[in-house]
């Protein structure tokens, strides 16, 4: 990837990071507070401000991630513009889909600092949409792409909850 390739990644990267943290964790969330419409009561105090540390833990996560792509080249935050690489490094040592991951600890944090069950409904039917996706269309486009290696690695990391051990084992590619 040349100078210019690399900077045009970097920029898309960001771009698309902040549009879809923007879209998916600012601009629906606002949205469904500014119904203020309550399913049920979520009542938890003071203890709400808690909910600072999985929106600081998130953001954190995913600002890993687009720097990974950065540093490294490779990836994309598109899940259908594949990387050409297996990338096995930084937040993807944890967690198998930590842009997604991301997603959730913000809305997450969202949820327990509105006091909103309007937004844990929001959280559970993004959560649904963005696990079929994974498990219908971006996992059977990179197992081909990947073969053995990316078998293994879906065996030793998680989707979607995090090790509390970054993986370390081999995942070289087998031809």
């Amino acid at each position: 990837m040349n100078l210019f390739e690399r900077i045009l990644n970097t920029l898309f990267s960001i771009v698309i990071m902040l549009l879809g943290l923007g879209l998916l964790c600012y601009v629906i969330p606002r949205w469904i507070i500014d119904w203020d419409f309550h399913l049920f009561p979520l009542e938890i105090g003071v203890f709400r401000f808690i909910g600072l540390a999985p929106i600081i833990l998130g953001i954190v996560t995913m600002m890993g991630v687009i720097w990974g792509w950065i540093l490294s080249g490779t990836g994309s935050p598109l899940p259908l513009d594949l990387p050409k690489e297996l990338v096995v490094r930084g937040s993807y040592r944890f967690v198998r889909n930590p842009m997604y991951a991301g997603y959730f600890l913000i809305l997450f944090g969202e949820i327990l600092l509105f006091r909103s069950s309007t937004l844990l409904l929001y959280l559970l039917t993004l959560f649904l949409f963005l696990h079929a996706f994974v498990v219908f269309i971006e996992e059977p486009m990179l197992k081909p792409k990947f073969g053995e290696s990316y078998e293994r690695y879906c065996k030793s990391v998680p989707r979607w909850i995090p090790r509390l051990k970054a993986f370390r084992g081999n995942i070289s590619r087998s031809s």
